[in-house]
């Protein structure tokens, strides 16, 4: 007689979450062959596992094609347990965005492939634009999206555009891969991200990335602004505050995880 169907499940389940545990920073990829010597698996079994890992992407392909490594999902998740310390450090840092520019200050994160609106400090100017808490949107038109995407690895950004696409909203949406390409690396050489009408027509967007303390990309927090506001002074002070409210945000989280460990 073979096991009842609810022990088979959790066995199964148990074997996957075993395979994950064996990825750590000093390991970060293995190939079948070793997570099959360390958990005394049959390589067709390990591979059954590992194929239902990866169609959840919990693993995928290192780029070298060397093996495994952990996948996007498992960012998502950490990305959603880091939330709520998120929204708290980065909360005074909006207000403070709000209360000096007049402008409203967004803070987004990463949910799948899409960008998220995590929290919003709307700003004091009688025309200003807003969000919704808990609107999505795609990564590749926007600065808060494109901060985002800048800093994910590059298989995760071909993943990200393979699954979602680069549709066009405006005349300004960047659709072409390479053109993509090139305007994240600049992003992320410049320490920014600004849109001119690419989700909304008549707004500049400005957006500067933060990090989680493993260094990892947690999210953005920026600012759009109806383009009258977008001239030269107004915008480069606008930078110089998001860029400074990113750098003090991800310092916060450093500070926090030091304080709890």
């Amino acid at each position: 007689m073979g096991l009842p169907r609810g022990a088979r499940t959790l066995n199964t389940l148990e074997k996957c979450v075993r395979i994950l545990t064996l990825f750590t920073e000093t390991t970060p990829v293995l190939g079948v062959p070793e997570i099959c010597a360390r958990l005394a698996l049959p390589r067709s079994t390990a591979y059954r596992y590992i194929s239902a890992l990866r169609a959840h992407r919990f693993v995928e392909e290192a780029p070298d094609g060397a093996g495994y490594r952990l996948g996007g999902r498992i960012l998502e998740l950490a990305a959603t347990m880091a939330r709520k310390p998120l929204r708290e450090v980065a909360l005074p840092h909006m207000e403070r965005i709000a209360r000096e520019t007049g402008e409203t200050a967004l803070l987004c994160g990463l949910r799948e492939h899409v960008g998220v609106c995590l929290e919003k400090v709307d700003g004091t100017h009688a025309l200003r634009v807003s969000y919704e808490l808990g609107e999505t949107y795609p990564l590749h038109a926007g600065s808060t999206g494109k901060a985002i995407l800048a800093h994910l690895d590059p298989a995760e950004q071909d993943t990200v555009i393979d699954d979602v696409g680069l549709p066009r909203f405006t005349a300004t949406t960047i659709t072409s891969e390479g053109r993509l390409k090139k305007e994240l690396a600049k992003i992320r050489a410049c320490g920014y991200a600004e849109s001119e009408g690419e989700s909304i027509v008549g707004t500049h967007g400005i957006a500067a990335p933060i990090f989680s303390p493993s260094g990892r990309i947690m999210g953005s927090i920026g600012v759009s602004v109806p383009h009258l506001r977008a001239e030269e002074k107004n915008r480069e002070r606008l930078i110089r505050f998001v860029v400074d409210a990113a750098k003090k945000i991800t310092e916060g989280l450093n500070a926090q995880e030091a304080r709890e460990s």
